[in-house]
């Protein structure tokens, strides 16, 4: 595969330079605390238009609105949200944390349950429609939530239907766009989109707290539906495309040669691989879950419960959501770089590469550091946690192909939501029998390493043939070969 040419788009970088000189701006001048919450932000935001900058035109729009529904939609809300909302609900109900944070252990397995099928619906119907449909549910559940009774059937009820009804919000989903978009540029392109994850993270979070002193619980998850429909759903709906044949172009955005019809859009942009069936008999596929779930569990066990880890150790609140905010950047820059690097270089390399970050991270954690050490721990993970659903996403595009993606994505997807669901119940189950987070820290370093060498052991890429898209017309293209 040839290299793709980086060519930076300098209105993009103009774009980046100045929210990244606001943010300087106002992290040593003398704005007060709530200027100096839009500090990570403005960073985020001024990585966004980085990441974005060098990918072909016609291409960005429909990244952005990936960006945007994964900063806005449930991965984002359940990682960067919930979380906030715990203690005014819990202190306005009387519920205890445990059971409160129940609804995280529900919204695990009902995700687990309905990413083995989704992808199904999305490799046969597309996204678009189901991305503008879970996108509205998704924020009228949330706006509902400003009725939530002290019942916790009720509250339970909701967060099981919400990976359901918003399934269409989910990287399972969007992820499908970009595999279908992109071929030598797929890496970056996965970096970029994805990267909307880490950028929900840095802007919901303040954001839901800003609501939530303003207006109260209730009123910012009323805030926290309206963003989602008056300002994700009409971008969605104006530049999400399920393939560049619905735009008139081919792969990578690159113009068609041929008359320009509709046609020669599919022909340039022809579909790869494997069925789900056929993708499921082969030994690699089982191997890359094994892997994933093994990778999943030991980012969970630490990343999630980082801030009861980091203050089992001493260290005051306000270091602790400094270094949440340092792996929140830290995890948009691995998503960015990974994607670079897996355009250019052999994807099981790269992850392999990449997993010795948070094997260090582990290690400082398990040393007991503080202070700058500990935040350096906190970036080795994030980079790795930034790059883990890029690395499966083109994973699964390079072994299985197009054809399915979603179906098999959805399966190392539910895979890894299994680990990083119940990971966080071990790492805290330990501590309480121990007083020690240390055993269970090593015990994650090993498990990094084994998922690098599962993952170096998947072998070559295999030929795919391209199909006859699914609506059976144009003729299928030649076979190719990563």
């Amino acid at each position: 595969m040839d290299h793709p040419t980086l060519r930076f788009d300098r209105r993009f970088l103009a774009v980046a330079a100045l929210l990244l000189a606001g943010a300087v701006l106002l992290a040593f001048g003398a704005a007060g605390t709530s200027g100096r919450a839009l500090v990570v932000p403005l960073i985020a935001l001024g990585i966004a238009a980085i990441v974005l900058a060098p990918l072909p035109m016609g291409t960005r729009g429909v990244v952005s609105a990936v960006m945007l529904g994964l900063a806005t939609g449930i991965a984002s809300v359940n990682l960067f949200a919930i979380g906030i909302f715990q203690g005014p609900i819990t202190r306005e109900f009387g519920w205890t944390q445990t059971q409160y944070a129940a609804v995280t252990l529900i919204g695990t397995l009902v995700t687990f349950a309905s990413s083995l099928y989704i992808g199904r619906l999305f490799d046969r119907q597309g996204v678009r429609r189901w991305a503008l449909i879970s996108t509205t549910l998704f924020a009228l559940l949330l706006i509902s939530l400003y009725w939530l009774t002290n019942n916790l059937l009720h509250f339970y009820l909701v967060f099981a239907v919400v990976p359901i009804l918003g399934a269409g919000t989910s990287s399972i989903a969007y992820s499908r766009v970009v595999a279908r978009w992109f071929d030598q540029r797929r890496g970056q392109a996965f970096g970029a989109a994805l990267a909307g994850i880490g950028i929900g993270g840095a802007l919901l979070s303040p954001i839901t707290q800003l609501l939530i002193s303003s207006v109260g619980w209730r009123g910012a998850y009323v805030g926290l539906g309206l963003l989602a429909l008056l300002i994700t759903l009409p971008v969605i709906y104006w530049c999400l495309y399920d393939s560049p044949a619905d735009r008139g172009l081919g792969l990578d955005g690159q113009p068609l040669k041929a008359d320009g019809s509709v046609e020669a859009a599919k022909r340039a942009a022809p579909v790869l691989g494997f069925t789900a069936t056929e993708t499921r008999r082969q030994g690699r596929f089982w191997q890359m879950i094994f892997a994933f779930l093994l990778l999943a569990f030991a980012i969970g066990g630490v990343m999630l419960p980082l801030v009861p880890i980091l203050r089992a150790r001493g260290i005051t609140p306000e270091q602790a959501a400094l270094v949440q905010g340092a792996l929140g950047l830290a995890l948009i820059v691995g998503r960015a770089f990974a994607g670079f690097l897996m355009d250019r270089l052999f994807v099981p390399y790269v992850a392999a590469a990449i997993l010795l970050f948070p094997i260090a991270g582990v290690a400082l954690l398990a040393f007991g550091v503080t202070g700058s050490s500990a935040i350096v721990a906190a970036v080795c993970l994030g980079l790795a946690a930034g790059a883990e659903l890029d690395v499966i996403a083109v994973l699964v595009s390079r072994y299985f192909g197009t054809r399915a993606y979603a179906e098999n994505y959805g399966w190392q997807y539910a895979a890894w939501t299994l680990g990083a669901g119940t990971a966080p119940i071990v790492t805290n189950r330990v501590f309480d029998v121990t007083g020690s987070h240390t055993s269970i820290l090593w015990v994650y370093a090993g498990l990094f390493a084994l998922s690098a060498l599962l993952v170096l052991r998947l072998g070559p890429y295999p030929a795919l043939e391209a199909v006859t898209p699914p609506d059976g017309k144009g003729p299928a293209a030649a076979p190719q070969s990563d």
